[in-house]
């Protein structure tokens, strides 16, 4: 079994290009449109917006551009990233403004950051 991908809501296409692309380096493989239709029958919800794929050969994770929807709406559901240089991304993430999360655990520190739509990833 694959992960194929996850999918998350921003509020803006700017935000989605500047975490996903900026911070997370990853491609923007496609942009479509998730119709209003497709909407009701797979969610239940009456919305129509972009939808930007975004990915690398590892992983992709599929981004609805819409306000209608609050992110981050379970506070415990987030994404956990494993990158090269941990330091670096956390510097990267305080540099762009991102709320960082060290919490001491033991004598490692989980570190959680949020996207620019409140969306939650937890990097190792």
């Amino acid at each position: 079994m694959k992960l194929n991908h996850v999918a998350l809501v921003a509020r803006s296409q700017k935000n989605a290009a500047r975490f996903y692309e900026g911070i997370l380096k990853l491609k923007k493989i496609k942009a479509s449109r998730l119709t209003r239709d497709l909407a009701m029958k797979i969610f239940g919800l009456e919305v129509e917006c972009p939808l930007i794929l975004y990915g690398n050969e590892a992983f992709a994770i599929e981004v609805f551009v819409t306000e209608r929807i609050p992110p981050n709406s379970s506070p415990i559901a987030h994404i956990c990233l494993q990158v090269e240089d941990r330091e670096a991304f956390i510097a990267a993430c305080r540099s762009a403004g991102l709320p960082v999360n060290l919490i001491l655990r033991e004598e490692w520190k989980l570190c959680f950051i949020q996207d620019f739509d409140g969306n939650l990833f937890e990097i190792k």
